[in-house]
C-alpha cells in the first residue's frame, strides 16, 4: 500500500515524517533542488540521526525528482520512524513498499 507523505515547511526545509516496518521506496517531487535527507529514529522520544546509508549526492544538491529504494537493514517490532527533510518545497511525496505502483 502506497503512503502519500504530508510536508510542512519547519524553519528553512520542508519535512514530512512517517513509521516504516520494511525496506520502502520513495517518489519525491519539489518545485526546486537542494538539500535531500533521511533521520531515523527507533522511539517515539529518541533523538534523530542521519541514516546511515544516505549516498552524498543527497545531502546536497539532489534535483527536482527523487526515486529512491532505501533499507535500514533492522527495523524494531513496531517500526522504525523516519524523518524526510527537502531543502525546497515538496509538490509530492510517495512511500511505498517492495514492486507497489
Amino acid at each position: 500500500m502506497a503512503t502519500t507523505l504530508s510536508f510542512t515547511k519547519n524553519g528553512d526545509v520542508w519535512e514530512a515524517t512517517a513509521k516504516v516496518t520494511g525496506d520502502y521506496n520513495l517518489h519525491i517531487e519539489r518545485k526546486g533542488g537542494g538539500s535531500f535527507n533521511i533521520f531515523q529514529r527507533a522511539t517515539e522520544s529518541g533523538q534523530w540521526k542521519v541514516c546511515a546509508g544516505m549516498p552524498g549526492w543527497m545531502n546536497y544538491n539532489a534535483g527536482q525528482v527523487i526515486d529512491y529504494a532505501f533499507g535500514h537493514g533492522v527495523y524494531p517490532e513496531g517500526g522504525l520512524n523516519i524523518l524526510i527533510q527537502s531543502g525546497s518545497e515538496v509538490t509530492s511525496g510517495v512511500l511505498s513498499y517492495g514492486a507497489e505502483e
